[in-house]
């Protein structure tokens, strides 16, 4: 645990002085999780019936299954993106976190570990999918009461939501481990093969670490949640009633834009601090030392 205190806090003080950080890290923060709070917050929730009648039309049109098919390539296709632009993200982060140019090379690497990373998620998802599927029709078609539909089906299915975040959690902070010893090793096959020995040298703080990190950053989301959909209620309200902004409006909606551009930069600096952290406890020394130390000093076990 002390090791990984001095990691954290040696990390938190190097992000905090190094503002050039949050910038990467808000990239990959926004293209992974950090979407969506401002999702939650803007996008209107579908009513009970709407729900009801999706499910019965996509069941009874002619293209079943291909219309499922079709929304599940354009998902796939839209999370290739989230993860090209994570790995730049990271990427450009170990860049300067090492001190070293940012070399495409490099993404592509952590491309290829993020996307090797999120087949497990891509498996958990598609027998969320198939559950759903199975579980919900009937739910839907049950006599009303308490709890409503939806209510009942994420009851009936958080089993499976609760091992689909172990899984999400996991195969995060393996996929980094594994980008990471991959620009170490020059190539993908040889960090994979790397990888073992690099679990082993962040040994029991990193499992810390993974934890911390998860549990902070499922505190900033719903914090981040909360706060941009108080701060949009006004805007969406508006918009319902009159269909236009006015200057009242328009000043809410450059607060918003602004306060969520503060919340992408607060969401950087955060991922930034938990890879600095990765990269105090993989390579054994401080990431800011002291005036008249040595930057290299190694952190205390």
């Amino acid at each position: 645990m002390r090791r990984w205190l001095a990691a954290a806090s040696s990390a938190l003080a190097h992000v905090a002085d190094r503002p050039t950080l949050w910038v990467p890290g808000a990239l990959a923060w926004v293209a992974s999780v950090g979407w969506m709070p401002f999702v939650a917050a803007v996008a209107r929730v579908p009513t009970q019936s709407e729900l009801t009648y999706f499910g019965a039309g996509m069941q009874t049109s002619g293209l079943w299954p291909l219309n499922l098919v079709l929304i599940a390539a354009g998902a796939v296709a839209v999370a290739t993106l989230g993860v090209g632009l994570v790995a730049v993200g990271n990427a450009a982060l170990d860049a300067l976190l090492g001190d070293r140019p940012f070399a495409p090379a490099d993404a592509g690497r952590r491309f290829v570990t993020s996307f090797i990373g999120a087949l497990p998620v891509a498996l958990v998802v598609f027998v969320l999918l198939i559950a759903t599927i199975a579980v919900a029709p009937a739910e839907f078609n049950r006599p009303q009461g308490d709890p409503g539909p939806v209510l009942r089906t994420l009851g009936r299915l958080m089993p499976l939501l609760v091992l689909g975040a172990v899984v999400v959690v996991s195969s995060a902070a393996l996929a980094g481990l594994a980008g990471r010893a991959a620009i170490e090793a020059g190539s993908v096959a040889g960090g994979l093969a790397c990888l073992p020995s690099m679990i082993r040298r962040a040994g029991s703080p990193g499992a810390v670490h993974t934890a911390v990190t998860a549990v902070v950053g499922i505190v900033f989301l719903v914090l981040s949640g909360i706060l941009v959909h108080v701060l949009w209620a006004p805007i969406g309200a508006g918009l319902v009633a009159g269909g236009e902004i006015d200057a009242t409006g328009g000043l809410l909606l450059v607060g918003f834009v602004a306060i969520w551009l503060c919340l992408v930069l607060a969401g950087g600096a955060l991922h930034a601090w938990g890879s600095a952290t990765w990269s105090a406890l993989l390579h054994q020394r401080a990431m800011a030392a002291p005036p008249g130390r040595s930057q290299e000093a190694p952190i205390d076990r």
